[in-house]
């Protein structure tokens, strides 16, 4: 059955990587899909493969007005917002003394306010359709290794403020849950050293790297009717990585 028949859907950061793969499983279950990010390249590609049911904003969720004019346009499109996918991220793995001011910033910006700011302009139409909040987090907001700083600090926000919304906005039946993925085959992955990747394949039970398809699964689930009865709650979609 398509879950998502006649249900309309906000990926940000939907045209590579996870965003891509979450968009491809919505659309596979007749939803309508908004996607956005910085690059339109992909945008562009989406939009051909899927011309009925994909349309996009190449715009950065940093972006003073960007996330209210990316619900504007969800909602001038297809008149409703059913599911919001806060998916655009940014991997920034470094030691702090090599961060400067810029780099703090945007890590915070992309990965935190995004989210905030995202949510908050698409509350009012989730209040309409009872919609549900999918939040994209990182194992590493529950693990702790060198270089990760900033970003598992932002990311541990992202769950924090997944919970702490789930209460706030269940009155208006509105549901918020996260998946945190472990390592994952995307374009934030590729520029990390093959030593970091087998170790942390080694730790996984099931014993190999996630693929963007795996963790677009777990989202459609918690997006999905099926989910409806869960709330505030974290998904790990990594293969037993924190085991």
């Amino acid at each position: 059955m398509s879950r998502f028949a006649n249900k309309v859907a906000l990926i940000t950061g939907g045209g590579t990587g996870i965003g891509r793969a979450v968009t491809k499983a919505l659309v596979a279950e007749e939803a309508k899909v908004v996607v956005t990010g910085r690059r339109e390249e992909p945008h562009n590609q989406l939009a051909a493969e899927h011309p009925e049911a994909v349309r996009y904003v190449t715009t950065d969720v940093t972006e003073k007005g960007a996330p209210a004019n990316a619900v504007r346009f969800v909602i001038e499109q297809f008149d409703r917002l059913d599911v919001l996918v806060n998916n655009a991220g940014l991997g920034t793995l470094a030691p702090l003394v090599e961060l400067d001011d810029e780099a703090l910033e945007q890590t915070l910006a992309v990965n935190l306010r995004g989210v905030l700011i995202t949510t908050r302009e698409a509350i009012p139409h989730l209040a309409k359709s009872g919609g549900a909040v999918v939040n994209i987090s990182s194992t590493l907001a529950q693990a702790s290794m060198p270089g990760a700083a900033a970003y598992s600090g932002a990311k541990a926000a992202v769950e924090r403020i997944t919970s702490a919304l789930a209460v706030e906005l269940g009155p208006q039946g509105i549901r918020l849950n996260s998946v945190a993925p472990g390592i994952t085959e995307t374009d934030m992955s590729s520029g990390a050293p093959q030593e970091m990747l087998d170790g942390m394949i080694a730790q996984t039970p099931l014993g190999r790297i996630g693929q963007p398809e795996d963790i677009a699964r777990a989202v459609a689930f918690l997006a999905s009717d099926d989910a409806s009865w869960i709330t505030g709650q974290v998904l790990q979609s990594s293969g037993g990585l924190m085991l």
